[in-house]
């Protein structure tokens, strides 16, 4: 009993000593927590709005850089419109100088669904592969955001690409739960990565390392 309480005092040192030498990474999952929770707030409140309104936010209804969608919402910005009284204030991304939170919408006038990005500090955060960002989501072609939340209605815009020995983008995206909205070919070769029914591999090019035959293509699947 004694040896347990023991070795249990030296794991918590060891943690302690751990984040004591990598204070940065404390920091960056602070920022992220901060970013998580105010994107769950988002995500609900804009429900709260779409039940009395019939319609998502406009543009220039919650970002300070309106009125076009994509835009980016920060409350401490002068501009930003009052959100009174689903929020005292709109959030504003802890890294507001570099990083922004951008809102896209399907029009100006009455959305009918929304999509929030943000990009999480702690790129090996296991949540990213989770909400199908592990390759980039976001407006095209960038796909430059890693996270986000959506109404029920759509899901996030994702950059997947998928070596396809058969099949189609439409199958590739299907399997993983989503629909493909576009898809392009890039070259008739494969790697030995690319060579499943449906596997995958990260960048557009990464199928075109190995020369397999002309049968074989890489395609950029854009699946949402």
């Amino acid at each position: 009993m004694e040896l347990l309480i023991v070795v249990s005092i030296i794991a918590l040192l060891g943690a302690a000593v751990l984040a004591l030498l990598n204070p940065m990474f404390q920091i960056k999952k602070s920022w992220d927590s901060k970013r998580k929770g105010e994107l769950a707030t988002l995500n609900k409140v804009l429900e709260d709005w779409y039940n009395d309104k019939q319609c998502y936010p406009t543009p220039s209804e919650i970002c300070y850089d309106g009125p076009n969608s994509p835009c980016h919402i920060c409350g401490s910005k002068s501009s930003s419109p009052n959100f009174s009284p689903y929020l005292p204030q709109l959030p504003c991304d802890p890294q507001s100088t570099t990083k922004q939170y951008l809102y896209q919408v399907d029009n100006n006038t009455c959305p009918s669904w929304y999509r929030i990005y943000t990009t999480l500090s702690n790129t090996a955060d296991p949540v990213i592969v989770s909400v199908g960002c592990q390759f980039g989501c976001g407006p095209a072609p960038d796909f430059s955001y890693n996270y986000g939340v959506s109404s029920p209605n759509i899901g996030l815009e994702g950059s997947l690409t998928a070596c396809l020995t058969s099949g189609s983008c439409g199958d590739y995206c299907s399997s993983i739960g989503k629909s493909c909205s576009s898809g392009t070919v890039f070259e008739s070769y494969s790697d030995t990565n690319c060579q499943d029914y449906l596997g995958f591999c990260n960048g557009p090019f990464c199928c075109s390392q190995n020369p397999i035959d002309v049968q074989v293509k890489s395609y950029k699947c854009f699946c949402q």
